[in-house]
């Protein structure tokens, strides 16, 4: 047959290579199987190719019912694998998991865990968490216990911190170590409130190993003139975790918000930043009670 366009009747681009049009975020539903490929493994996760419009996250607890220590001995880079979309947030971001059923319901529940390991604890101890998930009215932390048993908790918006919090990701992100007390469980539902916030009275001691804000008295006299010294220890959506070092050798961590790190928009904080990097920061303030202290990479202003 003659070929309208004059061209060639054969193509050397196989089905295979063939590019299709992305998955719009809002044909996405939760429950829903796909073959993805692994993007990127980091320690609390991978995110996953599927063909949609972005890629999902599948959190570490979310990639096998064992416990899993190094995400790398289950998942590299270019492997395929099979997930169930477990979430959908309002952002156009969406979870994934490799344990069918792990899901968060229509209504935007989460899946029942056995919550039984956390009921008797005081709510005056320290837990070590990750960040598993955020919403609009807190922060989902899976708690791990010495001894090891495993579940998720809601650190509600009000329990982040103490004062206002506006938007609970100018505060935590997806995958952040963090340090939580756990104020109530409901064993039926298989539901735990959990907080970030000091108990009353200073808390601290018993089987969680006592937590206390950083000090940062050292800080707190310094001016917003001054240029010190820093190191990058961690980058987050909303700015970069920084270790400042003195002169006399006390060091302590600082934020620099994503507005403070140089004059005129900054999209993206992995632009500008990396673990690592070392950095000249100005303390603009700090709160001795909290254990926080803001920093800036901009010159003062006069």
């Amino acid at each position: 047959w003659d070929d309208p366009d004059g061209g060639p009747e054969d193509s050397a681009v196989s089905p295979k290579d063939m590019r299709y049009p992305p998955i719009p975020f809002d044909k996405l539903e939760v429950g829903q199987k796909y073959t993805g490929t692994v993007a990127s493994v980091l320690d609390f996760g991978a995110f996953v190719d599927i063909g949609a419009e972005g890629q999902g996250l599948i959190h570490i607890s979310r990639i096998s019912k064992e416990r899993i220590e190094n995400v790398r001995d289950y998942l590299e880079e270019g492997q395929e694998v099979e997930v169930w979309i477990s979430g959908k947030r309002d952002d156009g971001k969406f979870g994934l998991t490799m344990i069918e059923g792990i899901v968060e319901g229509a209504g935007g529940g989460r899946p029942r865990g056995d919550v039984s390991a956390f009921a008797e604890l005081s709510p005056d101890d320290w837990y070590d968490g990750k960040v598993s998930n955020i919403a609009p009215f807190g922060a989902f932390v899976t708690v791990t216990l010495p001894d090891g048993p495993q579940a998720d908790g809601l650190v509600h918006i009000s329990a982040i911190r103490d004062g206002f919090v506006d938007n609970v990701e100018d505060e935590v992100e997806v995958g952040q170590d963090v340090k939580v007390r756990v104020q109530s469980v409901d064993l039926e539902r298989g539901k735990m409130s959990l907080s970030m916030k000091p108990a009353f009275g200073g808390g601290g001691g018993g089987g969680g190993g006592g937590y206390a804000p950083a000090d940062l008295s050292a800080f707190e006299g310094i001016s917003s003139d001054t240029w010190l010294k820093g190191k990058v220890a961690r980058c987050a959506s909303f700015g970069a975790f920084v270790t400042v070092t003195l002169e006399d050798g006390s060091t302590a961590d600082g934020l620099v918000h994503i507005t403070q790190i140089k004059d005129g928009f900054v999209e993206s904080v992995e632009d500008e930043l990396e673990e690592g990097q070392e950095v000249q920061v100005r303390v603009v303030n700090v709160d001795v009670a909290s254990g926080k202290m803001g920093l800036s990479m901009k010159s003062p202003e006069y």
